[in-house]
Protein backbone atom coordinates (compact mmCIF):
# COMPACT_ATOMS: atom_id res chain seq x y z
CA UNK A 1 0.00 0.00 0.00
CA UNK A 2 1.11 3.55 -0.95
CA UNK A 3 1.85 5.71 1.51
CA UNK A 4 0.36 9.20 1.22
CA UNK A 5 2.63 12.47 0.62
CA UNK A 6 3.33 14.74 3.46
CA UNK A 7 6.36 17.21 3.50
CA UNK A 8 7.16 20.08 5.44
CA UNK A 9 10.28 20.78 4.49
CA UNK A 10 12.90 24.15 3.56
CA UNK A 11 14.52 22.09 0.95
CA UNK A 12 12.95 18.84 -0.58
CA UNK A 13 11.48 17.13 -3.98
CA UNK A 14 8.54 15.12 -4.40
CA UNK A 15 9.40 12.50 -7.10
CA UNK A 16 6.70 10.13 -6.21
CA UNK A 17 4.23 12.80 -7.75
CA UNK A 18 6.03 12.60 -11.16
CA UNK A 19 3.53 11.31 -13.81
CA UNK A 20 0.50 11.36 -11.67
CA UNK A 21 -1.89 13.45 -14.07
CA UNK A 22 -3.33 16.90 -13.10
CA UNK A 23 -7.36 16.83 -12.94
CA UNK A 24 -7.87 19.85 -10.80
CA UNK A 25 -6.10 23.15 -9.77
CA UNK A 26 -7.26 25.37 -7.02
CA UNK A 27 -5.83 28.39 -5.54
CA UNK A 28 -7.07 30.52 -2.55
CA UNK A 29 -6.39 34.39 -3.96
CA UNK A 30 -6.98 37.78 -2.68
CA UNK A 31 -5.04 40.62 -4.62
CA UNK A 32 -1.11 39.56 -4.66
CA UNK A 33 -1.98 36.79 -1.57
CA UNK A 34 -1.75 33.03 -2.71
CA UNK A 35 -2.47 29.86 -0.42
CA UNK A 36 -3.31 27.50 0.33
CA UNK A 37 -3.89 25.65 -3.22
CA UNK A 38 -5.32 21.87 -3.79
CA UNK A 39 -4.11 20.09 -6.86
CA UNK A 40 -5.88 16.84 -7.93
CA UNK A 41 -3.83 14.23 -8.99
CA UNK A 42 -5.39 10.81 -10.53
CA UNK A 43 -8.27 11.09 -8.46
CA UNK A 44 -6.20 12.16 -5.40
CA UNK A 45 -6.65 15.40 -3.92
CA UNK A 46 -3.32 17.43 -2.32
CA UNK A 47 -3.22 20.89 0.04
CA UNK A 48 -0.35 22.57 0.05
CA UNK A 49 1.14 26.21 1.51
CA UNK A 50 4.23 28.32 2.19
CA UNK A 51 4.74 30.05 5.20
CA UNK A 52 8.33 31.65 5.66
CA UNK A 53 10.12 29.79 3.54
CA UNK A 54 8.80 26.04 4.61
CA UNK A 55 6.46 24.06 1.62
CA UNK A 56 3.67 22.26 3.93
CA UNK A 57 2.45 19.57 2.02
CA UNK A 58 -0.57 17.26 2.29
CA UNK A 59 -2.16 14.41 0.60
CA UNK A 60 -6.01 13.45 1.03
CA UNK A 61 -7.07 16.76 2.16
CA UNK A 62 -9.62 18.33 -0.57
CA UNK A 63 -10.72 21.66 -0.74
CA UNK A 64 -13.08 22.87 2.03
CA UNK A 65 -15.20 25.00 -0.11
CA UNK A 66 -17.51 26.42 2.72
CA UNK A 67 -15.01 27.33 4.88
CA UNK A 68 -11.11 28.30 2.82
CA UNK A 69 -12.81 31.28 1.70
CA UNK A 70 -12.74 34.29 3.84
CA UNK A 71 -13.55 38.16 2.97
CA UNK A 72 -11.98 39.29 -0.75
CA UNK A 73 -10.74 35.74 -1.43
CA UNK A 74 -11.47 33.36 -4.07
CA UNK A 75 -10.39 30.33 -5.96
CA UNK A 76 -8.74 30.74 -9.28
CA UNK A 77 -8.18 27.72 -11.66
CA UNK A 78 -4.58 27.02 -11.89
CA UNK A 79 -5.22 24.48 -14.02
CA UNK A 80 -7.16 25.56 -17.00
CA UNK A 81 -4.83 29.11 -16.66
CA UNK A 82 -2.03 26.35 -16.88
CA UNK A 83 -3.35 24.25 -19.72
CA UNK A 84 -2.85 21.17 -17.25
CA UNK A 85 -6.10 19.32 -17.07
CA UNK A 86 -4.87 15.41 -17.94
CA UNK A 87 -1.09 16.59 -18.16
CA UNK A 88 1.29 14.85 -15.91
CA UNK A 89 3.67 16.38 -13.48
CA UNK A 90 7.42 16.44 -14.57
CA UNK A 91 9.19 18.03 -11.19
CA UNK A 92 8.26 19.18 -7.67
CA UNK A 93 10.54 20.73 -6.38
CA UNK A 94 10.85 23.21 -2.97
CA UNK A 95 14.16 25.53 -2.35
CA UNK A 96 15.53 29.41 -1.15
CA UNK A 97 12.22 30.07 -0.50
CA UNK A 98 10.63 29.04 -4.03
CA UNK A 99 8.13 26.02 -4.66
CA UNK A 100 8.55 25.06 -8.41
CA UNK A 101 6.47 23.15 -10.54
CA UNK A 102 6.34 21.76 -13.98
CA UNK A 103 4.10 20.09 -15.84
CA UNK A 104 5.27 17.53 -18.75
CA UNK A 105 4.08 20.12 -21.46
CA UNK A 106 6.35 22.44 -20.42
CA UNK A 107 3.40 24.92 -18.04
CA UNK A 108 5.07 26.07 -14.87
CA UNK A 109 4.35 27.48 -11.60
CA UNK A 110 6.77 29.04 -9.36
CA UNK A 111 5.84 29.98 -5.81
CA UNK A 112 7.54 32.32 -2.91
CA UNK A 113 7.38 32.95 0.50
CA UNK A 114 10.53 33.85 2.19
CA UNK A 115 10.62 34.26 6.09
CA UNK A 116 9.88 37.97 5.95
CA UNK A 117 7.31 38.00 2.94
CA UNK A 118 4.08 39.06 4.21
CA UNK A 119 2.23 36.81 1.54
CA UNK A 120 2.91 33.88 -0.57
CA UNK A 121 3.18 35.09 -4.12
CA UNK A 122 3.20 33.97 -7.65
CA UNK A 123 6.64 34.43 -9.04
CA UNK A 124 5.70 32.73 -12.55
CA UNK A 125 2.91 31.10 -14.41
CA UNK A 126 3.66 30.04 -17.55
CA UNK A 127 1.33 27.60 -19.86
Amino acid sequence: MRQPVLRQHETTTIPELVGRRCTRFLAVQEEDDTGPLYIELDGSWHRFYLDAGVLFWEEGAAPHFDDDLWGGTHYADLATRLGVIGVPLAHVAMGDNVLRIEFANGARLRLRHAPRDEATSIDELSP
